[in-house]
């Protein structure tokens, strides 16, 4: 699967980015993270049209106390609940909320490409603890390519690498409808984006083992995944 040439991205850029987001982090401290998912059943947020209804759900079952995992702007959603264990962001979310939550204990994983340059040069140095950086070209420095793509899939990718023993996915919707927690607005590109991460989800659980179980109410199937009502 080409995402480079689906989504006309520029691996330059990329790298660049990946340049400056090494420079600027402090050193990673992959063991601290690894403690918040090793063994642990975690539960994945994406910012699908769906989260709102899964995450009452969730409160109304007492699942409030499993390690909870937010793709970029699914980190607001779950504020009126709870404060995430770790944020996975590119930054186009609600940023002021994914500080608060870093603010109040969470762990940042900041993700570097060719389009949020100036978003790591602006965040970025204010985080100086609980915070590891992330590519999608080959890793190096301080960073890390756990797998994945989007924010949601890149989640689940990391959180299987670190030991999760079953990876709960929620407010993953991946049709044709963008939620309104959603930092990315462009319909035609979310949708092929949206498409990847159901691919990408399909080969985590299908051929690389991960134990993902598809939570939301709404929304598409995703091949390989088994799903289950909340």
């Amino acid at each position: 699967m080409k995402i480079v040439e689906r989504l006309g991205l520029d691996p330059e850029a990329d790298l660049e980015a990946s340049k400056v987001l090494d420079d600027i982090l402090p050193e990673p401290d992959i063991a601290e993270l690894k403690k918040l998912i090793y063994g642990k059943d975690c539960v994945v947020l994406g910012a699908g049209p769906s989260l709102e209804d899964d995450l009452k759900k969730l409160e109304n079952k007492g699942w409030m106390n499993k390690s909870f995992i937010s793709a970029n702007g699914a980190t607001s959603a779950l504020l009126k609940y709870r404060t995430p264990d770790i944020v996975v962001t590119d930054l186009d979310g609600n940023v002021g909320d994914q500080l608060k939550a870093w603010k109040d204990g969470s762990w940042l994983v900041l993700h570097a490409h060719g389009d949020n340059l100036d978003k790591i040069r602006k965040v970025a140095p204010q985080i100086d603890v609980r915070v590891i950086g992330t590519n999608q070209v080959e890793p190096f420095g301080k960073l890390f390519n756990f797998g994945g793509f989007t924010d949601g899939d890149r989640a689940a990718f990391m959180v299987h690498e670190l030991g999760a023993s079953r990876i709960y996915l929620v407010g993953m919707d991946l049709g044709s409808e963008i939620g309104k927690y959603s930092g990315d607005k462009n319909l035609n590109k979310k949708i092929v984006k949206l498409s990847i991460c159901k691919e990408l989800l399909a080969w985590l659980s299908g051929d690389l083992g991960a134990k993902l179980i598809n939570l939301t109410a709404k929304g598409e199937n995703i091949p390989k995944v088994p799903r289950e009502v909340p």
